[in-house]
């Protein structure tokens, strides 16, 4: 699949990790009219979100099967880890209100967490046609991907499968898989303009409602 097939008018839009990156160039393109389940969490193995996939999120973020595993965003935020799903809350408890030994805004993030799941696996469901935007990933973590999508949606997908470079271009690669479109392109930072608008043109989102 190359880039041109993934130019479509789509019911949904989700990021599937690695970082809040994808989240943040969906919203700069207007194409996130509400949040994905792992958004704003670190999740570096798309082996590990395919499995929370094929799960379809059973036990994820359970207190008991999360730990402290340090700071992000300047210290700002508890990082904790789904040891179960090997996924990084990043964003979701502030210093302020949490402490690596109590997390007093759990409650809150859970049902924020279950509501974006509901809505997701509805999306899975209801939608005609839905993109899924990922950063990293091998040709066989993406083979798997479409098998574990395929099962779960009755309508059409695509995925946008993104791998980092050093060269400042787009290289779509001829992976021969019937729904992934794979490109290489530089990943430094917010810069790199020309090429996110080359990549998400044509990619619209149907109005909500």
């Amino acid at each position: 699949m190359k880039l041109i097939d993934i130019q479509q008018n789509y019911d949904a839009i989700f990021s599937l990790g690695n970082q809040c990156f994808v989240a943040g160039k969906l919203n700069h393109y207007n194409l996130r009219p509400y949040a994905g389940v792992i958004d704003w969490m670190i999740s570096f193995s798309l082996t590990d979100v395919i499995h929370l996939l094929q799960n379809k999120f059973e036990g994820f973020m359970e207190k008991e099967t999360m730990k402290f595993d340090g700071y992000h965003a300047y210290g700002t935020k508890l990082l904790l880890t789904d040891i179960r799903y090997n996924i990084k809350s990043a964003h979701d408890f502030s210093v302020e209100n949490n402490t690596p030994e109590n997390w007093v805004t759990y409650p809150e993030f859970k049902i924020k967490i279950n509501r974006r799941i509901e809505r997701f696996l509805n999306k899975l469901q209801t939608s005609n046609i839905i993109l899924f935007v990922r950063i990293g990933g091998t040709y066989e973590e993406a083979e798997l991907l479409e098998k574990v999508l395929s099962s779960m949606i009755p309508g059409e997908f695509r995925i946008l499968l993104l791998n980092p470079i050093s060269e400042y271009e787009v290289i779509e690669y001829n992976w021969n898989l019937q729904y992934t479109c794979s490109i290489g392109i530089p990943m430094d930072g917010n810069q790199n303009h020309e090429i996110w608008n080359r990549i998400f043109k044509g990619v619209t989102h149907k109005e909500e409602g």
